[in-house]
């Protein structure tokens, strides 16, 4: 049985990233994230072991990490899904605001009777920028 040494935080907030070979960034949404590394999905695959500088843009203070990819297989519909292992771990104060997206986005859900994003719930919090 395999034990996580850090608590995943699941969200669909973006983020962006460029990798150390190409030119200009990508962007994606996350599936979790943790104080070592995040999940998400894209149409193309990245091969093990390639570096890249990730970007969660936080409206004050946008969280910017490096990282290498720890694994990639094929998913559904033709996408790959991958991890990426950071190279320092995640201030607890960047989980803090994906931990305060969610709970923002649950409540509204409830209140509501409508879904938010992730993305929506940070612009109307003033998270993301």
């Amino acid at each position: 049985m395999h034990i996580r040494q850090f608590e995943r935080h699941p969200t669909d907030i973006p983020f962006k990233f460029k990798l150390d070979s190409m030119i200009g960034e990508h962007e994606h949404i996350l599936k979790d994230i943790s104080q070592g590394g995040l999940r998400f999905r894209a149409h193309g695959g990245i091969s093990p072991g390639t570096s890249m500088c990730i970007c969660i843009p936080f409206a004050k203070d946008p969280c910017r990490l490096n990282g290498k990819i720890a694994w990639c297989r094929k998913a559904e519909q033709g996408q790959y899904e991958m991890g990426i292992k950071f190279e320092r771990y995640m201030e607890a104060s960047a989980l803090q605001q994906i931990d305060q997206i969610e709970i923002y986005k649950r409540s509204y859900g409830q209140a509501c009777g409508h879904r938010l994003t992730s993305e929506d719930a940070g612009r109307r919090i003033g998270a993301i920028g």
